[in-house]
């Protein structure tokens, strides 16, 4: 089988630049290859990746499974008035289509990296937007159960950074609503956030996007990173980045610094806020 492979380097899959190996890595064309291959391998354990923007793979590699979509999985089409996507597409490739086919309220996307899948699962968002709402319906395959499932949009829990989807769930389409604008006023809103995000946050430097989840709307994440003085700390090569402090910048080639740096990060901040920060970032992997 071409698009499995073994003993796979997982450190071109993370955003980090960092991991050890896969025992064995399946990137499924269609949802035939992928039911298949889970069907006859009930006795695999298996983690379902998109792009890696948000993924830390532990030096030590990764004994379950890693399951990365491939190419039908990244098509979108207009289809009785709702936008149908495949969860492989990454979010600013959805973006450039609603605004190559005026459709409004996809702006926020362009900002905001990795797959649909993963934007889903965590109900991803910036500027004030969220995936709540623009998702219509929600489609997936049960790894536990071994059959599809179709979700519509008030029947999933939609909250800050989470929803109630099941993670056996390896979500493989989204359905979106449309409501059109015109062109230019898309193209302002896009360079408006683009402009916005760019004088913000850190580019060009290996991260994980924003490393912990802000702990209430009042709260911010970062605060607490600077006030409990951890902005200043490092383990080995991994630091919080000077420019957005709840950004880690990797210049090393260990994943354990950059998870040293969040617990110890965690730890500071409960001893001196009583707050309990909780990561953004997927840790994967042996320990």
């Amino acid at each position: 089988m071409n698009n499995l492979k073994t003993n796979y380097n997982l450190s071109k899959n993370s955003w980090f630049g960092l991991g050890g190996k896969a025992d064995k890595f399946f990137t499924p064309d269609d949802e035939n290859e992928l039911t298949n291959y889970i069907k006859k391998n009930t006795n695999e354990k298996y983690y379902s990746i998109g792009s890696g923007s948000n993924i830390l793979f532990r030096d030590k590699g990764c004994k379950k499974t890693i399951i990365k979509l491939g190419k039908n999985f990244r098509k979108i089409n207009i289809k009785n008035n709702k936008i149908i996507c495949g969860s492989a597409v990454l979010k600013n490739q959805l973006s450039k289509f609603a605004l190559d086919n005026e459709i409004i309220n996809y702006e926020f996307l362009s900002c905001i990296p990795g797959t649909i899948g993963g934007g889903v699962i965590m109900n991803a968002g910036c500027f004030q937007n969220e995936f709540k709402d623009i998702v219509e319906e929600v489609k997936g395959f049960n790894k536990k159960n071994l059959k599809f499932v179709r979700y519509k949009k008030n029947e999933i829990k939609f909250s800050y950074r989470k929803t109630d989807l099941p993670d056996d769930l390896i979500i493989t389409e989204v359905v979106f609503q449309i409501n059109y604008g015109t062109k230019e006023k898309i193209k302002d809103k896009i360079k408006f956030l683009k402009n916005k995000k760019e004088a913000a946050q850190p580019s060009k430097i290996k991260t994980g996007g924003s490393t912990f989840k802000n702990p209430d709307p009042k709260i911010k994440a970062w605060e607490l990173i600077q006030k409990s003085g951890c902005d200043r700390i490092k383990f080995g090569k991994a630091k919080f980045s000077k420019m957005h402090c709840n950004f880690i910048e990797n210049q090393g080639n260990s994943s354990l610094d950059i998870e040293k740096l969040i617990y110890f990060t965690i730890d500071e901040v409960k001893k001196k806020f009583n707050i309990v920060l909780e990561p953004e970032i997927k840790i994967i992997g042996e320990k």
